[in-house]
């Protein structure tokens, strides 16, 4: 690369295309949860029993399944080991933009419709494309009528009878 080739780095978002701002919060990258010492043992004991039978079914085979097994609770805990990463979350009147890195436009989306809970309210984004999955939004702080109303000025459909599906209902409930 020579000294003329400018720099990517550098290079800004153009956010004028998604118009003017309805609103902004922070809000974390996920939802993290207060895990006692009993969630702890539990999935230590989950785990090492997982190991230990696969270990008991086959003794001379059963290396690479139980090093896979300690692993993969290894990794998982060593990503959830730091606190929430906060996200800038914008609202704008064509588009969404989270944390000046993935500008999204409304005419990407069917709909929206609210998560909340007593542990964690999300803005669920539905999409119209094939190679798109829904994109769920923590709300942070901000109270979720405050949303709505800036929701009310997109051309979006609420979807207020669309519910979560099983498997991220059951990672809600067991905290993963």
């Amino acid at each position: 690369m020579n000294a003329d080739t400018p720099q990517h780095q550098d290079l800004k978002l153009d956010k004028t295309f998604y118009g003017k701002k309805l609103i902004s919060w922070k809000a974390p990258d996920y939802h993290t949860y207060d895990r006692g010492i009993g969630w702890y043992i539990i999935f230590g004991l989950l785990t090492f029993g997982t190991a230990l039978i696969t270990f008991l079914t086959d003794p001379a085979s059963s290396g690479i399944p139980v090093a896979c097994i300690c692993l993969v609770a290894a990794f998982y805990l060593w990503v959830h080991r730091e606190g929430e990463v906060e996200n800038e979350v914008t609202l704008y009147e064509n588009g969404i933009d989270i944390d000046g890195s993935r500008l999204m436009s409304w005419k990407d989306f069917d709909g929206y419709w609210f998560i909340e809970d007593q542990h964690s309210r999300l803005l669920v984004l539905e999409s119209n494309l094939w190679n798109q999955d829904r994109v769920r939004i923590l709300l942070g702080k901000n109270k979720t009528d405050k949303i709505v109303k800036a929701m009310e000025k997109i051309e979006l459909a609420k979807m207020p009878g669309k519910r979560e599906n099983s498997f991220d209902l059951w990672s809600r409930v067991l905290r993963l």
